[in-house]
């Protein structure tokens, strides 16, 4: 049985919108020829009155796309892309909260607004150009010195 890309269970689907559903669904065929295993990556649902972390509720369904590069021995490097409404926001995530952060000079945000496939399609491309990047590794030979890879 193969894992799908961006896993969720059943009773998650209730909470999954129509454009949100269309968004995955494009993400998820074009995932296919990306370097990294369907295993890493999930996707995290709120509901419109759902508050995530310390933020208040955003007033409409907020998901977020994760891919956990942890199993490639980065040094805890989570990629994620923020769907808010007709807006996402692809970034690095905190490894351990999973809020945007930016603790790579390499890896730039971006954001873009517009349709479930054109937002798909812009996730997918920046999904793809970063694991295509050489990430630094710490390969533990030698204590403070990264292996490039």
């Amino acid at each position: 049985m193969t894992v799908p890309w961006f896993e969720f269970g059943d009773d998650e689907a209730e909470v999954c919108p129509p454009f949100q559903r269309e968004f995955l669904r494009v993400v998820r065929d074009r995932a296919r020829d990306w370097p990294c295993s369907p295993e890493s990556t999930y996707v995290l649902f709120w509901a419109a009155d759902e508050a995530d972390g310390n933020e208040p509720p955003p007033g409409r369904e907020h998901m977020r796309l994760v891919i956990d590069l942890s199993n490639r021995r980065s040094i805890f490097l989570s990629l994620g892309a923020l769907l808010e409404g007709d807006t996402v926001l692809c970034t690095q995530l905190h490894a351990c909260t999973l809020t945007p952060a930016e603790e790579r000079a390499d890896i730039v945000p971006r954001s873009a607004t517009g349709s479930a496939e054109e937002l798909a399609g812009f996730t997918a491309d920046w999904f793809d150009a970063v694991l295509r990047l050489p990430l630094l590794e710490y390969d533990g030979r030698r204590d403070g010195f990264p292996a490039v890879t």
